[in-house]
């Protein structure tokens, strides 16, 4: 009778482990798919990074603040979807969602960020002489300033990078 209990005290702690497990391995994969959704976004074949990259190329420029437009709308699904996410009874669920919402969020913030320099590109065409000079000046500004958007993306990869190697370490992964 005592091998029994045991027997089935190990049985229930194997299901117990692996259900966690199952629910890890799940949300890993969860977090896989975003980061291929990410890619499709910023430099898929076809997707909206591409088309802006086309546009820029042929110097239409409304058709490259379109792109960015789209791109601004996958990621804000991208982001929602992250945010759903059920992370209950998953060791360090939780930290790697906010540093996958944190990343992709940064992600998106250097993306959009190009409204800014295609806005200018466009508007440097229409001038002359000192406004021409002024303008090319507003370009070196907006490139110091997605260069902090790089700075930041570069950090919050890293955090999640961290948070995902933990995660994995926690659950067996």
């Amino acid at each position: 009778m005592m091998r029994f209990g045991i027997f089935i005290t190990a049985f229930l702690s194997i299901l117990i482990t692996s259900c966690k497990s199952s629910k890890a391995a799940d949300f890993k994969e969860s977090m896989n798919q975003f980061e291929r959704r990410a890619f499709e976004i910023t430099i898929g074949k076809e997707g909206p990074g591409e088309k802006k990259l086309n546009c820029l190329i042929k110097e239409d420029y409304e058709g490259a603040l379109k792109a960015v437009d789209q791109q601004s709308k996958e990621f804000d699904m991208l982001i929602t979807d992250i945010k759903k996410l059920a992370t209950q009874d998953i060791p360090k669920g939780e930290s790697l969602k906010t540093a996958s919402f944190e990343y992709y969020q940064a992600l998106k913030e250097l993306h959009v960020f190009d409204r800014k320099e295609i806005e200018q590109q466009a508007l440097l065409k229409t001038l002359k002489n000192d406004k021409l000079k002024d303008g090319l000046n507003n370009i070196m500004t907006l490139a110091k300033q997605k260069k902090l958007l790089y700075d930041a993306v570069f950090k919050k990869e890293a955090l999640l990078h961290a948070a995902n190697k933990n995660f994995e370490t926690a659950n067996g992964l």
